[in-house]
């Protein structure tokens, strides 16, 4: 490996350190993230198959011969918690069946693209391909996971990035994502009260504060 190549042995763990992020803004941990270039499909799929497809990490990301594997963060993991709990409430509120895909594996070989979003769901009804996925990003940086996503040809994409959901539909054509400021799958969903929440560190109030800013809320058809 580089590491090898560059230190000996016993000065790994010093340079480990040094390779690691910078703290986010806000003071937490970042999530770590290596790109691989020169990586073939079959070498990508084999590493997956190698380390389990139930492992929570690490993730990894594949564009056209180059493989993103990313470690995640307490914090990350909180928003992530935080965001499919309220979209649980929201999704019994509203009445809106789900199926959840969880940390499900998105691939296309003939496109040679592959991801592991944080969450993804199809709504109503079970589909072959999801209809939403959702990624934390506490930093910058890795594979376009949007080119990535249209390739699959998911519907809508979300990142939580700087303590705010960007959201991202597929045109009709599915040529490209177009950023809006309101989800087209969800178009009742107060998103800025979903982002409060978010920021709330109890998980309970924030269960609580949420429930109780949904009142009288139509079932989204």
């Amino acid at each position: 490996m580089v590491v090898e190549l560059l230190i000996g042995e016993t000065d790994k763990r010093a340079f480990v350190d040094l390779l690691r992020p910078e703290p986010t803004a806000d003071g937490f941990e970042s999530e770590e993230r290596l790109i691989i270039c020169g990586f073939s499909w079959d070498r990508y799929l084999a590493l997956d198959r190698a380390l389990g497809d139930d492992r929570p990490s690490p993730r990894f990301y594949y564009l056209d011969g180059e493989l993103e594997i990313m470690t995640t963060s307490k914090e990350h993991e909180r928003i992530k918690k935080w965001l499919s709990d309220l979209l649980a409430v929201y999704f019994e509120e509203a009445g809106i069946e789900i199926v959840p895909r969880g940390q499900a594996t998105i691939r296309e070989a003939l496109k040679q693209a592959g991801a592991e979003p944080d969450e993804s769901w199809c709504i109503h009804q079970e589909r072959e391909f999801l209809d939403l996925v959702l990624e934390i990003a506490l930093t910058s940086g890795g594979l376009s996971k949007l080119e990535i996503y249209q390739r699959t040809k998911v519907p809508e994409v979300w990142f939580w990035r700087q303590q705010a959901l960007e959201i991202f539909t597929l045109r009709e054509d599915g040529a490209a994502y177009e950023p809006v400021s309101q989800s087209r799958l969800l178009p009742k969903l107060d998103i800025a009260l979903l982002e409060r929440c978010v920021a709330i560190r109890s998980w309970l109030e924030a269960r609580r504060t949420f429930r109780a800013g949904l009142p009288g809320l139509a079932v989204d058809r």
